[in-house]
């Protein structure tokens, strides 16, 4: 009779099942809501003027038809001068320079009521994403400014109240700010949790000192002092240059912050990288094509050297001394050494053509041969591709003047408020 079988705990038990940081982000409302490609996101850009023109159209027409019942007399002489090309609408160049201005506004104020760089960083998204479904032609920043940044602070646990707030701003009242939060979160589509790159850059630096500093530093003259020094100057890369950018609509938080430290110090960054996502092996493959590469460059700057050398001494402008005669013999000698190394790797055959005739099928085999792809490699430089193109896109500014700002706002002001514009232009041809 067979005993029956007893399964050990380790069969009846699953395997666990870990969620990553990064699978969690994937599946917030930031990724899903607010994360293009960079065609998504010009078109998406382009589309919102767009609407916005429209809009300001059609109101400049109702306001004209108002003013034509009213003052017939008037349209009846002026009517060719008052039709919509007086409305100098906002172009889509107009627009993007036009928010850059006022994000940089969005610093001053939190920075005027001493605000942390979570708010911040908070209010930016907000008036990001507000005014990449809504157009300044529809909403003037001017207005949404102080709402998005006083939401900002209560959703950040950051308390003022509305009055404090209102007085500290000038010719502001509490319903200038409070009429406009619901169309803000209805803008925003009630996504109010955002992900922003300081928490995951914070892992790396702990991270960077796990892998980089233990058991021993991989490199002679890194420090926890230098860390901390990377982690510092990453975190005010953050805080110059990506806080103003697009990058959050493009890339995830962890490569944000990745970008940044890369940015501060590629060196120390490109370390990491490699002993955590590279095998020993393909570490030494690596340095291998290195060691190569910087060879060539020895020799093609001896070989330079040397001509240099010789173009002087046919022109008669410069005598070798003693020392570099020898130097350049010792290096004559030690070409001729490797030279000497190549031939007896590769003897020549006794029949010339049929050595040549296999060599040509050798070197076309390997071409028709497809490499083995290395995937740890092939992420790797995956990742430093993604992480080169974020801090390109982080460095890309639109710059604009105050004077050339205040224009543009005018520009807004009209197309918000065109029957203003026409009476103006009626006062203007009346006299």
């Amino acid at each position: 009779m067979t005993e029956p079988e007893v399964k050990s705990e380790e069969q009846d038990t699953p395997p666990k099942k870990y969620v990553s940081a990064d699978e969690l982000y994937r599946r917030s409302s930031q990724y899903r809501v607010w994360s293009y490609t960079e065609h998504e996101l010009e078109e998406l850009k382009m589309q919102t003027n767009e609407k916005g023109r429209l809009v300001a159209l059609e109101k400049f027409q109702s306001a004209r038809s108002a003013l034509e019942t009213e003052k017939p007399e008037v349209f009846a002489v002026h009517g060719a001068e008052l039709t919509a090309e007086i409305a100098g609408l906002v172009s889509f160049d107009e627009e993007q320079k036009y928010l850059y201005y006022f994000s940089q506004q969005i610093i001053q104020i939190c920075s005027h009521f001493n605000m942390p760089t979570q708010v911040k960083a908070t209010a930016m998204a907000f008036f990001k994403r507000f005014y990449l479904v809504n157009s300044v032609m529809e909403h003037r920043p001017k207005n949404v400014l102080y709402t998005i940044v006083f939401l900002a602070a209560k959703l950040e646990n950051y308390f003022v109240s509305i009055e404090s707030f209102c007085t500290r701003l000038p010719k502001t009242k509490p319903s200038d700010i409070l009429d406009l939060e619901f169309i803000v979160l209805l803008s925003l589509k009630f996504t109010l949790l955002v992900h922003h790159p300081y928490r995951p850059l914070y892992g790396f630096f702990l991270d960077f000192q796990l892998v980089l500093l233990h058991p021993e530093p991989v490199l002679r003259d890194l420090t926890i002092d230098k860390i901390g020094a990377l982690y510092d100057n990453a975190k005010k890369w953050l805080n110059d240059d990506a806080l103003l950018s697009e990058v959050s609509f493009l890339y995830t938080p962890p490569q944000i912050a990745l970008a940044a430290m890369y940015d501060v110090d590629k060196k120390i960054t490109e370390n990491y990288l490699k002993r955590k996502f590279l095998k020993q092996s393909t570490l030494d493959s690596i340095k291998e094509e290195r060691r190569e590469e910087r060879k060539k460059e020895e020799r093609m700057k001896r070989e330079e050297l040397k001509r240099s050398q010789i173009k002087q001494e046919d022109n008669g402008l410069v005598k070798e001394s003693p020392e570099i005669q020898v130097k350049l013999e010792e290096e004559e000698l030690i070409k001729a050494n490797e030279d000497l190394e190549m031939s007896d790797v590769v003897k020549p055959q006794e029949n010339g053509d049929v050595e040549q005739e296999e060599n040509v099928n050798v070197k076309q085999e390997d071409v028709d041969t497809p490499k083995a792809v290395d995937p740890e490699r092939e992420q790797y430089e995956t990742l430093v591709k993604t992480i080169k193109k974020c801090i390109v896109v982080a460095k890309t500014k639109q710059e604009t003047s105050r004077e050339e700002s205040i224009k543009i706002d005018e520009k807004c002001f009209f197309a918000l408020n065109p029957g203003k514009l026409l009476k103006k232009r009626i006062k203007a041809l009346s006299t």
